[in-house]
Formats: C-alpha cells, structure tokens, sequence
C-alpha cells in the first residue's frame, strides 16, 4: 500500500521540523509522480493554499502543483488567493506564489493579482518583492485589462520617478524589453525630457538608460541622444553612471538618418574632448 503524506494541519508552523519536511517532501513525490498522486496531493492542499503559501516549504509545495496539476486544478487552488495579494506580494515566500500563478496559468485566471495590486501600486512597484509581480505581469499578462491599467496609471506617467528607485527601475527597464508597444512608447515618452539626464545619471536608473537604447525605436533613441547631448555630453561620458548609457548609445544597432546624425555629433564632441575622456577611468 502507498504510504499517502497526513492532510496539512491546521497551523503548519506548529509541526516539529522534522514533521514538516516529511509532509512536504511526501506531498511534492506525489505531485511529481502524476496520476491519481498528483491530484490526491492537490486535494490535500484545497483549502490550506494560503497558509501554505505564506510557509518556507509550504510555498514551493503549492508552486509545484501550480505547475504540473491540470489546469482547472491549478486555477482553483490559485483561486483560494484571492484576497490575500497584498499580503502575498510582500511576503518572502507568497510572493514566488503569485509569480507562478502569473506564469502558468492564463491570463484571464490570473487577473484577480493584477486588479488587486491596482488598490496597492505605489507601494507594491516600489517593494523589493513587488516589483518581481510587476514584472511577471509584464511578461505574461500585458494585454489584459488589468494590467495595461497598472502599467499607463503606476509606470508609464512616472517613468522618470521609478527609473530612479532602488526597486522600481526594474519594473520599467522590464516595460522597454518586455511590453506591449504602446506601453514602451508611452514609458519613452515618459523619459524623453530633462529628466532622463537626472535617470542616466542615478545608479539605478542607468540600467533604465540602458534599456532604452537596446529596445526603444530608432527614431526614438535619436531623440535621447540629443536630450544627452544638450547639457554636455562629455561630462556625461565621464560620469559614473551615465557613462554606460553612452557606451549603450554607442553600440545601438539602430538605423535612421536623424539618430545617425546625433551619434555623429556625440562622437565629434568627443574628438574634441579626447584627452579628458582617456584621463578618466570611466571615458570611453
């Protein structure tokens, strides 16, 4: 007879440590295993999906039935989060929860994280766990409502503002390689001013910098040269920071006349500038 793992207790912090990791690893065979294992497992685990998700095994037991159970399966017991997504989304184990329900299951099913998230943004895409949900979301849900509201209403009108956050920028660097074009064109309008000298020039915001000359349009990073160019662009070469949002400049594969023509004057500048930018361990 196949030994079956005991339903999960009440209070799952309460089992000894040694109970614990028998329960976990007993449940994780059966969800691996497949078959009748697998959805006996997931059984077990209607119900308690909260609690185990907030638990430091707990919540890779519930990711991995996330993963492999059926889909209408996985939906339910991603279902049972609903309501807790704050909580979740700053929690250090619930939050790789949430991730995965944005991974694995459609868009459509996974929402409720999004709609939730839009009464908690200004915190959630500045959180350190946070930002991670905003980020699955870009990747996989950009085209549902939910989270095209997040993005236009949290991200893009204060694009400048996040690319500076020690958290945030990654949700907006995500935007530029990872969202829908109307998103990016709305973050680049966003970062398109004198502000993006202030983002270049911030230790989290020149990865920001970064990413818009590897993902915006070609027209586009021709604008951002001429705004590096206007204060001066030579002094932003031997910045710290924004010295690599010139190195990004520099090697853009991009094509058109008017960011060919920026490039040319940026270069030029440099000529001019050659025996500074070689006495600077940061000069190209």
């Amino acid at each position: 007879e196949v030994r079956r793992p005991p339903a999960p207790p009440t209070d799952l912090e309460s089992m000894t440590l040694g109970a614990e990791a028998e329960v976990c690893s007993a449940l994780m065979r059966d969800i691996e295993a497949g078959g009748d294992a697998r959805d006996t497992a997931a059984e077990r685990l209607r119900g308690a999906v909260v609690r185990w998700s907030f638990h430091p095994a707990g919540c890779r037991v519930v990711q991995a039935a996330l993963s492999l159970c059926e889909g209408d399966i996985a939906a339910a017991l991603a279902s049972e989060l609903r309501g807790h997504v704050r909580r979740a989304t700053e929690s250090k184990h619930a939050n790789f929860v949430l991730a995965k329900t944005v991974e694995v299951l459609p868009p459509e099913q996974s929402a409720f994280i999004a709609e939730e998230i839009l009464a908690f943004a200004w915190c959630a895409v500045r959180h350190q766990y946070g930002c991670r949900i905003f980020c699955r979301l870009i990747e996989h849900t950009s085209t549902h409502p939910a989270t095209a509201r997040l993005i236009e209403r949290e991200v893009a009108r204060v694009a400048s503002e996040l690319s500076r956050h020690e958290y945030a920028h990654y949700v907006v660097a995500h935007v530029l390689e990872h969202g829908l074009p109307e998103h990016k064109r709305a973050v680049v309008a966003s970062l398109l001013n004198e502000q993006l000298v202030r983002v270049a020039q911030n230790r989290y915001g020149r990865f920001v910098a970064e990413a818009l000359f590897m993902h915006a349009s070609a027209e586009e990073q021709a604008v951002a040269v001429r705004v590096l160019r206007r204060p001066d662009i030579v002094e932003l070469a031997v910045h710290p920071n924004a010295h690599t949002a010139i190195v990004a400049a520099l090697r853009s594969k991009a094509t058109c006349q008017d960011f060919e023509r920026e490039i040319e004057g940026a270069i030029s500048a440099f000529a001019v500038a050659s025996s500074r930018l070689e006495a600077n361990k940061f000069g190209l």
